[in-house]
């Protein structure tokens, strides 16, 4: 059984990740679930929640899949910036055991969700006695996502099964380390790719394998593509720029625009870069949002 009162308030989460997410452009998928009456009892009893007093805190539960490991600490900050997170568990890689990296926040409701949280805690007293008033948000690459899965219902949940299997732990959490190196990897395989398209001028090409993010069809214009082809250090400008960068302004400021090329171009002009040619062709609606929402911008040293 699933308690319903739970079910509009996790909607209502994931729409809402959904909305600002999606106008970023980066490359996630998202999951989520409610556990049911059954798992909960379950996790009471195995955890000991009935005699030392702690609570269910991932009743619901969310969890971000992102294609590149670097857009992990850009999770971890965007969630912390809109939710009240209440813990954060955050694991250091351990390059002598390759123990797994777990990523988890468990943040508060708020407002209108929490409301509707207390009405059903009132109406389900003895069932939601142990259930804390808070969701969980996991946060995996998609290559280190099977794994994680694999691993939660083969030995997390069965921590006793594994005592006298050290060896067999140890190649297990190999395969995680692995995984991890894969992510890495991906990262310099994307920026030498971009390198790549840069010193053959295909714009297209060093901008979507720069930034990395999930660009509408719309095709890099004309005139930004001539004044590339002309200077190349302009170009090498915006190859040069830190991805993040980006996409934390995007974030910051709440900045709402189609992720295309040109508007890549454009902001990155208008943050970084300052060409002048670059800024007359930026449309007036774009450059008086960034101008009323970016308060004294200068220049940052790319």
């Amino acid at each position: 059984m699933i308690y319903e009162g739970l079910i509009l308030i996790e909607h209502e989460i994931k729409e809402m990740i959904e909305t600002n997410l999606g106008r970023t452009g980066l490359l996630y998928r998202m999951y989520s679930r409610i556990k049911t009456a059954d798992s909960i009892n379950e996790k009471i009893i195995r955890k000991g929640y009935d005699n030392n007093g702690k609570l269910v805190q991932d009743v619901i539960g969310l969890r971000i899949m992102t294609y590149f490991s670097e857009d992990i600490d850009v999770l971890i900050d965007y969630f912390s910036s809109i939710f009240e997170v209440v813990d954060i568990e955050h694991d250091d890689l351990d390059t002598l055991q390759f123990n797994p990296v777990r990523i988890n926040l468990v943040c508060r409701l708020q407002d209108e969700q929490l409301k509707e949280f207390n009405a059903w805690k009132s109406i389900y007293k003895d069932s939601f006695k142990y259930i804390d008033s808070t969701f969980e948000i996991q946060i995996r690459t998609t290559l280190s996502e099977g794994w994680h899965e694999i691993e939660h219902n083969m030995r997390y949940k069965c921590k006793n099964e594994w005592q006298s299997l050290d060896d067999e732990a140890k190649i297990l959490n190999g395969i995680h380390a692995t995984l991890s190196t894969s992510d890495r990897t991906l990262f310099r395989l994307f920026e030498e790719i971009a390198y790549q398209h840069y010193k053959n001028k295909n714009w297209v090409g060093m901008l979507r394998n720069k930034y990395r993010l999930r660009f509408t069809l719309d095709p890099l214009s004309n005139p930004i593509i001539k004044i590339f082809d002309e200077n190349k250090a302009i170009a090498k400008q915006f190859f040069k720029i830190e991805r993040n960068l980006v996409i934390n302004e995007i974030i910051k400021h709440n900045i709402q625009m189609d992720i295309s090329f040109d508007n890549i171009i454009f902001l990155c002009n208008y943050l970084f870069v300052k060409n002048k040619k670059i800024t007359l062709l930026t449309p007036d609606l774009l450059l008086s949002q960034l101008k009323s929402i970016i308060k004294n911008n200068k220049s940052i040293h790319i």
